[in-house]
């Protein structure tokens, strides 16, 4: 993690901005290929004496913003990752990546409940 910005002094508080950078290792949700891209977020935390809820406070005159930098890349993190937008994802059959290419279809379709509506729309 790289953490770069500024302390800022304040009557009752020290204001820390700062950009936080790191190597994310990110799995598609639909096809599962795997990458490593950086993950940056700016942000800014206020450090007093006493504690916050996350308990990030000023402890022997100094403050550490480690903490609070971890905490927002991982907020940053997508919470659905695509190694695309139109990502086609694994035939659920044969788990073959259909963004490479059709898997050429299995012949006899598994035995279904839900075998008996398949032509209920049909014409």
């Amino acid at each position: 993690m790289d953490v770069s910005g500024r302390v800022l002094g304040l009557i009752d508080a020290v204001k820390a901005e700062f950009t936080a950078s790191a190597m994310a290792h990110l799995e598609c949700i639909r096809c599962l290929t795997e990458w490593d891209e950086t993950v940056s977020v700016d942000a800014e935390q206020y450090f007093r004496q006493t504690p916050d809820e996350d308990g990030y406070a000023i402890v022997d005159n100094q403050v550490d913003v480690s903490g609070p930098a971890q905490d927002e890349l991982a907020l940053a993190l997508p919470s659905m990752t695509l190694c695309k937008e139109d990502c086609l994802g694994l035939c659920p059959i044969c788990g073959t990546d259909l963004n490479s290419g059709s898997c050429g279809g299995h012949g006899e379709e598994p035995d279904s409940p839900f075998a008996v509506l398949k032509d209920l729309f049909d014409p």
